[in-house]
């Protein structure tokens, strides 16, 4: 049975939707962009299956989508476990599946509450419970090479085809018989052929590293804009505050903030 936990959104332990967005894609290894995009429902599910194995099924997850059919039968799925655990909590599953920010962000704030009362600090691999399944908002098709390079079945790509990694075939089992008897022919061939490989391999081990080079790059952008918009907004709340009083209340302190706030430099 599971610990229930009461949440008011007036506590000060909150943490910023920047934390709780990282914390869900650190834990399931996913690839959402924004609080809005968890109204999937996919990440609830998979969060429940770490808290407790076996309390739904994850096959019937749609782990990467973006039709609000499947939101609603994944929210679903995760009030039923949170039923099963005797959780007294109700999911707004409909408010939730529109994708609003506030409605998402709250309640995520409390999951992380009710996650951190129950967790019992088991290792857990979310990409192999998920059979290597990507998941983020949208559907595999359209994920961008980021998104569908953080899993472990993701391969780079080249012209629109999978790279071939070295001592892969073509399916032709004719024709591979036939390399191989030209190189039991003939020396030169079967060297020749060696040297191809080795450098198909190199090639494709340099692209592999480009890869992950340019999804950490991305990760890394992302993380700077999503910093970026947090503090401009808190920045638009200070100076909207600070325009609000008047101006013959306003002290030292408000003069100093406006003064270094409207700089040019």
């Amino acid at each position: 049975m599971a610990v229930n936990v009461h949440f008011t959104g007036q506590t000060t332990e909150n943490l910023s939707r920047i934390e709780l967005l990282a914390w869900v894609n650190r834990t399931l290894l996913s690839e959402f962009k924004k609080v809005e995009e968890l109204c999937t429902g996919a990440a609830y599910c998979q969060l429940m299956d770490v808290l407790f194995p076996g309390c739904l099924a994850l096959r019937r997850v749609k782990f990467c989508t973006n039709v609000e059919h499947d939101f609603l039968n994944n929210l679903r799925m995760f009030q039923n476990a949170l039923n099963q655990m005797k959780v007294n909590k109700a999911v707004p599953i409909d408010r939730l599946a529109k994708g609003r920010f506030q409605d998402n962000f709250e309640f995520l704030q409390w999951f992380k509450k009710f996650y951190d009362a129950n967790y019992d600090g088991k290792e857990y691999d979310p990409q192999m419970a998920r059979n290597n399944a990507p998941m983020g908002y949208g559907t595999p098709s359209t994920l961008r090479p980021t998104q569908r390079l953080n899993t472990g079945s993701a391969r780079p790509v080249s012209s629109g085809r999978p790279v071939k990694r070295a001592g892969d075939t073509n399916g032709s089992a004719g024709r591979k018989h036939a390399e191989e008897k030209m190189g039991a022919a003939g020396g030169g061939v079967g060297d020749t052929a060696g040297a191809q490989a080795a450098g198909g391999e190199k090639t494709n081990d340099r692209i592999s590293a480009l890869s992950a080079e340019i999804n950490e790059l991305a990760m890394q952008m992302q993380n700077v804009e999503m910093s970026r918009e947090y503090y401009f907004n808190k920045l638009v709340l200070i100076e909207n505050y600070i325009n609000e009083q008047p101006e013959d209340s306003q002290d030292g302190l408000c003069a100093k903030v406006k003064e270094i706030m409207y700089a040019s430099t």
